[in-house]
């Protein structure tokens, strides 16, 4: 530099030190949430996954199994195969009402459903037994 304060037009500009290795950071043991206005620097915690769960499966499929037995009942009369199946729908509907009924009680959500649901399979089972009771009445004559 001249005493004046200005550059000679020929000379470049002085050479900066380039650093070669970069510098090592301190490793950290846990990685640290980034500070947000007004609150503490706190570790980062583990992931927490929480399920929740607000039915009740066994009510749907009890509800669900006596609605399409008392259907296949009412269809067998026009369709003779439904007629054929939905005694098995019916008994399903049994054996899940009372299930989801149950677990309606102690969790406390799908009791109504259950009932339902059994309530339904007891209709379709009853549904076949009456024509063959009167069946069999009639034979006796």
């Amino acid at each position: 530099m001249q005493p004046d304060g200005s550059m000679p037009q020929n000379q470049p500009p002085a050479a900066v030190p380039i650093q070669v290795n970069p510098v090592q950071q301190p490793m950290q043991s846990q990685p640290v949430q980034p500070i947000l206005f007004g609150t503490t620097q706190q570790p980062m915690m583990a992931q927490q996954i929480m399920i929740q769960q607000n039915g009740n499966g066994m009510a749907v499929t009890g509800l669900v199994m006596g609605i399409i037995g008392i259907v296949c009942y009412f269809l067998g009369y026009l369709i003779c195969i439904t007629w054929a199946v939905g005694w098995l729908f019916g008994i399903l509907a049994i054996i899940f009402g009372h299930l989801g009924q149950a677990e309606g009680n102690r969790s406390g959500t799908g009791s109504g459903q259950g009932i339902a649901g059994f309530i339904l399979g007891y209709l379709t089972i009853i549904g076949y037994i009456i024509p063959f009771l009167f069946l069999g009445s009639l034979s006796s004559l």
